[in-house]
């Protein structure tokens, strides 16, 4: 135990010295740019985009799912080992996988991962691929006709899978947008709710979710955006729930603060979410952020939201994106990019944890 704690501590201590992505495009950064360290006590950095020049595929990474033991990333696709004995999430290993993923889940009772295939690191390529971890393959399931955003799957009572895929519709097929039930024998696949997003691929990724036990699709409602600098003008975004059992829509009573997308995900315990507000054009190739992103955590018994600190950076803003939790349900964990502190450039991604056992 005692060596595992002094390779930890050994590590950290390289990963703070270790200088910082670049968000300004060139070589020369200013002094303030180096040794960021998280403004939050709670925060870790579990893998950083930068502190392996020599790592094959070294690039972005903004999107990661915990899974018991291990975290898979986008959207360079890796699998990350965490040392099992240690109470702080700690990488001990990683594989890579894939590239230009943008979006992946695990189906963990078919040791499979669900991915997205994204375009120029921006928006979706629209077709869903399976990965069998122990074959190590890809298999394409669905192709780019049906502009599928992104997919999530749970495990009913009767051990049968729910699988819940988005898509953003195509008129050439007359596919319509919305959610559908990926059927396991081919499509076509049952429409759950037709539901259609005005920003389309722009969106990045669907932010919808899926209860623990299977009865209900939380989903976002997206209004058409403003152009240019929207944080406090124009419509709201909501959140809203289908009961699968019974067919009945409502709508969250939930207030948010900035006029953008949506992403949630429900806690395992089922009775809270952490919610992300966040931008659009926050990924890609030119990560440009016009607005301010937000986090909350929601009591989905009072509908009390709590705002997160979850800054990186304690110069300037940073981008924080796209949570989930970890399978306990003790930690969070996201992405988060630097914003440059003379442009809305933001800097490479890397991903962070927030240590939530008092929350």
């Amino acid at each position: 135990m005692k060596i595992y704690l002094l390779i930890f501590l050994l590590t950290v201590s390289a990963m703070l010295t270790n200088t910082a992505c670049d968000t300004t495009g060139t070589k020369d950064e200013p002094e303030y740019l180096e040794f960021p360290l998280p403004v939050n006590e709670k925060i870790s950095k579990l893998y950083d985009c930068c502190d392996k020049p020599d790592r094959v595929g070294y690039r972005n990474y903004h999107f990661a799912e915990w899974y018991p033991g291990e975290v898979y990333t986008t959207t360079q696709m890796r699998k990350l080992t965490l040392e099992p004995s240690i109470s702080i999430p700690f990488v001990v290993d990683e594989e890579l996988i894939e590239g230009d993923v943008m979006y992946m889940t695990k189906s963990e009772a078919e040791n499979r991962l669900y991915t997205v295939r994204t375009k120029f690191y921006k928006e979706s390529e629209g077709w869903l691929n399976i990965y069998d971890i122990e074959a190590k393959t890809f298999t394409t399931i669905r192709d780019s006709s049906y502009n599928i955003s992104s997919i999530r799957i749970r495990e009913l009572s009767d051990g049968s899978l729910l699988k819940v895929y988005y898509s953003y519709g195509n008129e050439d097929t007359g596919l319509e947008a919305g959610y559908y039930r990926l059927s396991e024998t081919g499509p076509p696949d049952e429409l759950l709710l037709a539901h259609s997003n005005p920003d389309g691929p722009k969106e990045t990724i669907n932010g919808f979710d899926l209860s623990p036990d299977g009865s209900t699709l939380l989903y976002p409602i997206q209004p058409d955006l403003v152009p240019g600098p929207a944080a406090y003008g124009g419509p709201r975004p909501e959140l809203a729930k289908l009961n699968l059992n019974t067919g009945l829509r409502d709508t969250l009573p939930i207030q948010f603060d900035l006029q953008q997308f949506l992403w949630a995900r429900y806690h395992p315990s089922g009775e809270k979410l952490v919610v992300s507000n966040y931008p659009r054009n926050i990924v890609g190739t030119a990560r440009i952020s016009v607005d301010l992103d937000s986090m909350y955590v929601v009591d989905l018994n009072t509908f009390q939201r709590r705002p997160l600190d979850t800054r990186t950076w304690d110069q300037h803003y940073t981008a924080d994106i796209f949570p989930s939790w970890s399978p306990d349900g003790n930690y969070l964990i996201y992405s988060s990019g630097k914003v440059n502190p003379n442009s809305p450039s933001i800097g490479t991604y890397s991903i962070y944890t927030m240590d939530m056992t008092e929350d």
